[in-house]
């Protein structure tokens, strides 16, 4: 998906110049306002929709990677921490100091 992006991105520079093309795929310029139309328009709907689909799976991607990077603990180990730190604390230790 991201080569022919590319393939858009550079067909329609050279055709409508890069400003143009970069103009036609963020919407600033409606493909309709630069000449050929025909190559134009595809690159307006790839930015309009292909280009926020990738950048939301790498978000997505980074998102999930950080998640399970946090769930490294099996959840019997974090109960029998929690189990063992709601445990009442035994009695203070003697100082075996007399006086």
């Amino acid at each position: 998906m991201l080569a022919l992006c590319t393939a858009l991105y550079l067909l329609n520079g050279l055709l409508i110049g890069w400003e143009n093309a970069y103009d036609v795929m963020a919407g600033i310029t409606s493909p309709s306002d630069v000449r050929p139309r025909w190559c134009a328009w595809p690159l307006a709907l790839t930015g309009w929709a292909v280009i926020p689909a990738i950048i939301g799976a790498a978000a997505g991607y980074v998102i999930t990677e950080q998640i399970q990077a946090h769930h490294a603990r099996e959840l019997t180990d974090v109960l029998a921490e929690l189990r063992r730190l709601a445990e009442h604390p035994g009695p203070p230790p003697s100082s075996g100091d007399s006086a």
